[in-house]
């Protein structure tokens, strides 16, 4: 999920980047339109007013006549004589000695007197005015020499107040900059350093150099605060300016936060949500695998009662008859032999008369202990009921279960109970039967062995008998 999550936000951060070039772009141009169409009513004006200069009577009048349509729009018209001084100015009587001549747009149709065209200004302070303004300027010829400028002042403000009005965000910025790096007009959220009169944009800029594009994206550091910006620029070749829009990712990107922000805090919910199932889920299947475990423990134990003798520790009479039969059928697959023991302790129930039933018990658990000391891993060993038990001797023939049983015999007889109420000492009689490779059925073994047991009772007790399948057909 998280995966997910964080893909869609990489996504969505490409897309509102791009966005936001496409919107810059897109004011670029709107402002572009504005400059240009600006610059061609300041020139028109230029125009048609520099004949009146020459020509007209009553100057004052015709000029604030002809600009009082524009209003606000231009601060002042005046003119500069050839020497630099000014002849004329829209607002007043003209101050004397009021010099010119170190001005930019006075200086650059001075030094070409022949050319006849447009200048823009960067933004001066007015020596009469008192504004800060752009001058668009054009030079007065009478009798085809240099007779001064025809300046039109426009306040930077006239920039500012338009741009203004367009919502480029909070931290966003429009700037009207000249290709000498000047600004002319800015319209900022971000207070500017030095405004007009000394600000400088850094030359490093894309939209600088001569050789790009004409129009084109910037992203990079602000020169106003250092932070981070994206934008659009559009080059107005001929007029020497460029319109450069650039937005904070502050405001193009607050959407796309919102967004993150809300991707983020419900894949958390989401995500503690599947923890608290998932720990759910784990506590219940750990509840579930507990009890499980606990059922087994509980069926093993009943198997354990089941299959064991409960006194004795040995396997049961059902057990040891099951274990018995797997014995047989492993034999038959591998032609190997096996030997059946089967053994009753003498005189047991004279034990229990005697002694009671807690003795004869200690005397079944010590018997089974001395024979199960005596047998392999692999021997099978069982309690048949009262005091008769079976041995399985797999692997092992007839020979071989006569040694075990004789040494079982003469184990038992050497190993006397010790009791408070003296030692008591036990006999055992064993009946040995063998067959080899499973050839006879389990009913068989236990006949013969009991046959041989019986043989051992009744010859003496004490003693260890061979029963063979001829006894069978004796019988």
């Amino acid at each position: 999920m998280w995966v997910f999550v964080l893909n869609e936000i990489k996504h969505e951060r490409i897309l509102a980047t791009d966005a936001a070039r496409n919107d810059a772009m897109n004011l670029a141009t709107a402002f572009e339109a504005h400059v240009r169409s600006t610059i061609r009513l300041m020139d028109i004006i230029l125009l048609d007013m520099r004949e009146d200069v020459l020509e007209h009577p009553d100057l004052r009048s015709h000029v604030n006549e002809e600009l009082g349509a524009y209003g606000r729009f231009i601060t002042q018209l005046a003119v500069i004589g050839k020497d630099g001084k000014l002849t004329f100015s829209n607002l007043g009587p003209t101050p004397k000695a009021v010099g010119l001549s170190d001005r930019e747009h006075f200086r650059v149709h001075l030094d070409n007197p022949q050319a006849d065209r447009l200048f823009i200004s960067k933004p001066v302070l007015g020596r009469v005015s008192k504004q800060w303004t752009i001058q668009f300027t054009r030079p007065i010829h009478k009798d085809g020499q240099f007779a001064g400028v025809l300046v039109l002042s426009v306040p930077t403000s006239f920039f500012a107040d338009y741009y203004q009005q367009i919502n480029v965000g909070k931290d966003g910025t429009i700037a009207l900059v000249g290709t000498d790096l000047s600004l002319r007009a800015i319209a900022s959220g971000t207070s500017i350093p030095g405004r007009y009169g000394h600000f400088k944009v850094p030359e490093d800029r894309p939209y600088f150099d001569p050789k790009a594009p004409v129009y084109g994206f910037y992203e990079g550091v602000s020169s106003i605060n250092g932070e981070y910006r994206l934008g659009a620029y559009r080059r107005l070749a001929d007029d020497g300016v460029e319109v450069v829009v650039l937005l904070s990712p502050k405001d193009f990107m607050a959407a796309f936060d919102e967004r993150r922000e809300l991707l983020i805090a419900s894949a958390g919910i989401i995500s503690l949500l599947l923890a608290a199932v998932a720990l759910l889920i784990f506590v219940l299947s750990n509840r579930y695998f507990q009890s499980t475990e606990k059922l087994r423990q509980a069926h093993d134990q009943l198997a354990q009662l089941a299959n064991t003798d409960v006194l004795t520790g040995v396997s049961s009479r059902r057990s040891f008859l099951a274990g018995l039969e797997a014995e047989l059928a492993r034999a038959r697959r591998h032609d190997e032999s096996l030997s059946l023991l089967m053994l009753d302790i003498d005189h047991f129930k004279r034990v229990n008369d005697v002694h009671g039933h807690p003795i004869g018990d200690a005397v079944l658990k010590q018997f089974t202990a001395t024979c199960a000391s005596m047998l392999r891993a692999h021997d099978l060993f069982g309690r048949l009921g009262g005091e008769e038990f079976a041995i399985a001797l797999p692997h092992t023939d007839l020979d071989g279960a006569r040694s075990v049983a004789e040494k079982i015999r003469m184990a038992i007889e050497q190993a006397p109970l010790t009791t408070a109420a003296g030692n008591i000492g036990i006999t055992v009689s064993i009946g040995v039967a063998q067959t080899h490779a499973g050839q006879h059925e389990i009913d068989q073994l236990i006949a013969w062995a009991d046959k041989a047991l019986y043989d051992a009772k009744h010859g003496g007790r004490n003693q260890v008998r061979v029963g063979r399948p001829e006894d069978e057909a004796e019988g």
